[in-house]
Protein backbone atom coordinates (compact mmCIF):
# COMPACT_ATOMS: atom_id res chain seq x y z
CA UNK A 1 0.00 0.00 0.00
CA UNK A 2 1.30 3.65 -0.83
CA UNK A 3 0.59 4.56 2.75
CA UNK A 4 3.60 4.20 4.37
CA UNK A 5 5.66 5.91 1.35
CA UNK A 6 3.21 9.00 1.77
CA UNK A 7 3.88 8.91 5.50
CA UNK A 8 7.37 10.12 4.80
CA UNK A 9 6.51 13.18 3.39
CA UNK A 10 3.83 14.36 5.72
CA UNK A 11 4.55 16.69 7.95
CA UNK A 12 4.29 15.40 11.61
CA UNK A 13 2.07 17.20 14.50
CA UNK A 14 4.75 18.73 16.43
CA UNK A 15 6.61 20.05 14.05
CA UNK A 16 3.17 22.21 13.10
CA UNK A 17 2.80 23.70 16.62
CA UNK A 18 5.98 25.09 16.39
CA UNK A 19 4.27 27.30 13.95
CA UNK A 20 2.30 30.84 15.62
CA UNK A 21 -0.32 31.09 13.21
CA UNK A 22 -1.16 27.11 13.44
CA UNK A 23 -1.00 27.40 17.44
CA UNK A 24 -4.47 28.13 17.81
CA UNK A 25 -5.71 24.84 16.51
CA UNK A 26 -4.28 23.65 19.88
CA UNK A 27 -5.45 19.83 20.75
CA UNK A 28 -7.13 19.59 17.27
CA UNK A 29 -3.80 19.42 15.84
CA UNK A 30 -3.80 15.84 17.98
CA UNK A 31 -6.37 14.27 15.76
CA UNK A 32 -4.99 11.28 14.46
CA UNK A 33 -7.28 10.77 11.44
CA UNK A 34 -5.93 14.29 10.06
CA UNK A 35 -2.78 12.66 9.40
CA UNK A 36 -3.75 9.63 8.68
CA UNK A 37 -2.42 8.25 5.19
CA UNK A 38 -5.14 5.65 3.71
CA UNK A 39 -6.91 6.54 0.44
CA UNK A 40 -10.31 7.71 1.53
CA UNK A 41 -8.81 10.38 3.81
CA UNK A 42 -6.29 11.48 1.04
CA UNK A 43 -8.95 11.40 -1.77
CA UNK A 44 -11.01 13.36 0.56
CA UNK A 45 -8.38 16.09 1.19
CA UNK A 46 -6.88 16.42 -2.23
CA UNK A 47 -10.75 16.93 -3.59
CA UNK A 48 -11.41 19.59 -0.97
CA UNK A 49 -8.37 21.70 -0.85
CA UNK A 50 -9.00 21.49 -4.96
CA UNK A 51 -12.01 22.88 -4.62
CA UNK A 52 -11.67 25.50 -1.87
CA UNK A 53 -8.51 26.40 -3.71
CA UNK A 54 -10.24 27.49 -6.99
CA UNK A 55 -13.02 28.89 -5.92
CA UNK A 56 -11.91 30.89 -2.73
CA UNK A 57 -9.50 33.28 -3.62
CA UNK A 58 -8.72 34.78 0.13
CA UNK A 59 -7.59 32.23 3.20
CA UNK A 60 -7.48 29.27 1.21
CA UNK A 61 -5.15 27.32 4.00
CA UNK A 62 -7.53 27.90 6.72
CA UNK A 63 -10.41 27.00 4.96
CA UNK A 64 -8.87 23.82 3.37
CA UNK A 65 -7.83 23.20 7.80
CA UNK A 66 -11.53 23.92 8.63
CA UNK A 67 -12.72 21.38 5.50
CA UNK A 68 -10.58 18.64 6.18
CA UNK A 69 -11.47 18.91 10.19
CA UNK A 70 -15.04 18.66 8.80
CA UNK A 71 -14.69 15.90 6.39
CA UNK A 72 -12.18 14.11 8.52
CA UNK A 73 -9.79 13.94 5.78
CA UNK A 74 -5.74 14.37 5.68
CA UNK A 75 -5.08 17.76 6.59
CA UNK A 76 -1.50 18.11 5.06
CA UNK A 77 -3.26 16.66 1.56
CA UNK A 78 -5.97 19.36 1.78
CA UNK A 79 -3.74 22.40 2.42
CA UNK A 80 -1.20 21.14 -0.26
CA UNK A 81 -4.31 21.51 -2.38
CA UNK A 82 -4.72 24.46 -2.66
CA UNK A 83 -1.51 25.77 -4.53
CA UNK A 84 -3.58 24.41 -7.04
CA UNK A 85 -4.35 28.11 -8.25
CA UNK A 86 -0.99 30.66 -7.55
CA UNK A 87 0.16 33.42 -9.55
CA UNK A 88 1.36 30.98 -12.39
CA UNK A 89 -2.13 29.62 -12.69
CA UNK A 90 -4.96 31.58 -11.68
CA UNK A 91 -5.11 33.54 -14.83
CA UNK A 92 -5.78 30.82 -17.14
CA UNK A 93 -7.89 29.55 -14.97
CA UNK A 94 -9.73 33.21 -14.89
CA UNK A 95 -10.17 33.03 -18.36
CA UNK A 96 -10.89 29.20 -19.07
CA UNK A 97 -13.95 30.12 -16.08
CA UNK A 98 -14.79 33.09 -17.79
CA UNK A 99 -15.08 31.52 -21.17
CA UNK A 100 -16.71 28.17 -19.91
CA UNK A 101 -19.52 30.48 -18.19
CA UNK A 102 -20.21 32.16 -21.39
CA UNK A 103 -20.58 28.69 -22.88
CA UNK A 104 -23.05 27.29 -20.71
CA UNK A 105 -24.62 29.93 -20.08
CA UNK A 106 -25.43 30.93 -23.19
CA UNK A 107 -24.75 34.32 -23.28
CA UNK A 108 -23.98 36.29 -26.31
CA UNK A 109 -19.79 36.80 -27.80
CA UNK A 110 -17.54 37.18 -25.22
CA UNK A 111 -17.12 40.69 -23.73
CA UNK A 112 -14.24 42.18 -26.17
CA UNK A 113 -12.04 44.98 -24.77
CA UNK A 114 -13.65 47.72 -26.84
CA UNK A 115 -16.91 47.11 -25.72
CA UNK A 116 -15.80 47.18 -22.00
CA UNK A 117 -13.97 50.38 -22.41
CA UNK A 118 -16.87 52.83 -22.42
CA UNK A 119 -18.59 50.90 -19.22
CA UNK A 120 -18.30 51.60 -15.61
CA UNK A 121 -16.86 48.88 -13.51
CA UNK A 122 -19.80 48.29 -11.94
CA UNK A 123 -21.15 47.24 -15.44
CA UNK A 124 -18.00 45.24 -16.22
CA UNK A 125 -18.52 43.21 -12.97
CA UNK A 126 -22.14 42.82 -13.41
CA UNK A 127 -21.25 41.71 -17.56
CA UNK A 128 -18.41 39.30 -16.53
CA UNK A 129 -19.21 38.08 -12.96
CA UNK A 130 -22.31 35.60 -13.53
CA UNK A 131 -20.41 33.97 -16.28
CA UNK A 132 -16.86 34.17 -14.54
CA UNK A 133 -18.16 32.51 -11.13
CA UNK A 134 -20.40 30.04 -13.13
CA UNK A 135 -17.61 28.61 -14.72
CA UNK A 136 -14.67 28.75 -11.77
CA UNK A 137 -17.22 26.91 -9.76
CA UNK A 138 -17.62 24.29 -12.78
CA UNK A 139 -14.00 23.82 -13.06
CA UNK A 140 -13.67 23.51 -9.31
CA UNK A 141 -16.44 20.74 -9.48
CA UNK A 142 -14.62 18.83 -11.98
CA UNK A 143 -11.30 19.12 -10.79
CA UNK A 144 -11.59 18.30 -7.15
CA UNK A 145 -13.66 15.02 -8.90
CA UNK A 146 -10.89 13.94 -10.74
CA UNK A 147 -8.71 14.64 -8.17
CA UNK A 148 -10.67 11.95 -6.18
CA UNK A 149 -11.14 9.58 -8.33
CA UNK A 150 -7.59 9.60 -9.59
CA UNK A 151 -6.42 8.72 -6.17
CA UNK A 152 -8.58 6.34 -5.86
CA UNK A 153 -7.24 4.49 -9.02
CA UNK A 154 -3.73 5.32 -8.78
CA UNK A 155 -3.84 3.64 -5.21
CA UNK A 156 -5.46 0.69 -6.57
CA UNK A 157 -3.02 0.64 -9.59
CA UNK A 158 -0.24 0.88 -7.01
CA UNK A 159 -1.47 -2.12 -4.59
CA UNK A 160 -2.37 -3.91 -8.06
CA UNK A 161 1.25 -3.64 -9.20
CA UNK A 162 2.61 -4.78 -5.83
CA UNK A 163 0.42 -7.93 -5.34
CA UNK A 164 1.60 -8.41 -8.86
CA UNK A 165 5.55 -8.36 -8.30
CA UNK A 166 5.08 -10.30 -4.82
CA UNK A 167 3.11 -12.92 -6.51
CA UNK A 168 5.92 -13.19 -9.83
CA UNK A 169 8.46 -13.43 -7.35
CA UNK A 170 6.38 -15.91 -5.22
CA UNK A 171 6.27 -17.80 -8.18
CA UNK A 172 10.02 -17.57 -9.03
CA UNK A 173 11.25 -18.74 -5.61
CA UNK A 174 8.83 -22.05 -5.69
CA UNK A 175 10.59 -22.83 -9.81
CA UNK A 176 13.97 -22.41 -8.06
Amino acid sequence: MPGPQIRRWLPKPDSLRRYRSLRWFGPLLDRRWLWHADRRSIATGLAAGTFIGLTIPVAQMLLACVAALVLRANLPAAVLATFVSNPLTTPAILVAGYHLGVLVLGVPAPLTDQAMMGLPLADKLRATGEPLATGIALIAIAASLASYFAVHASWRLAVYLRLRRKRRSAAARAQS
